[in-house]
């Protein structure tokens, strides 16, 4: 939190957004398996997306990750967070400069930049959408991350990879589904 009035107050999303990346990135092995013909159907709290058959599934309280292995730099993930009071369609204009702001303060903790922002359609709503840039272990990082905000409830949805963008990414957010 950046201690600054939220537009739509939130708990905590970005700070852990940023906590995932670094902790990722310190950790990351070599390479990652994006061949993925087939999907399967991962659940968390409120919601469900499909992620490559093959790949390995990690629940943490309202975060589900999906990744060719335990260590790889290609991921996707799901985290829930609540929100103190519920998102309405007016405040998207607002909340969007707040989240342009805590993408930017992100990508500058990793030591990367935001290289877009769009606004994209996941579930059905509108959602904001931010790739971010950064170097860690040696490697060059490329993140998508997408909030969508619904009622009580903020939905961030991650991909991060190495080199080419995998197909997993593209599953992500054609199949996320929250409800």
């Amino acid at each position: 939190m950046l201690g600054l009035p939220r537009v739509y107050p939130r708990k905590h999303s970005l700070t852990a957004a940023g906590a995932c990346a670094l902790a990722a990135a310190a950790l990351a092995g070599c390479g990652g398996g994006s061949g993925q013909a087939s999907g399967r159907t991962v659940r968390g709290p409120g919601f469900r997306f499909q992620a490559p058959s093959s790949w390995h599934v990690r629940r943490q309280g309202s975060e589900v990750q999906a990744g060719p292995g335990p260590t790889s730099p290609e991921l996707v993930s799901v985290s829930v967070f609540p929100l103190v009071h519920p998102y309405k369609p007016s405040l998207w204009t607002a909340a969007g400069r707040e989240l342009d702001g805590d993408a930017r303060q992100l990508a500058e903790r990793l030591g990367g930049a935001v290289k877009t922002s769009a606004t994209v359609r996941l579930g059905g709503a509108k959602a904001h959408q931010y790739e971010l840039g950064y170097r860690g272990g040696g490697q060059d990082y490329h993140e998508r991350i997408m909030f969508l905000l619904r009622g009580k409830t903020e939905y961030e949805l991650l991909c991060r990879w190495t080199g080419g963008e995998p197909s997993a990414c593209a599953q992500l957010e054609r199949t996320f589904r929250p409800g």
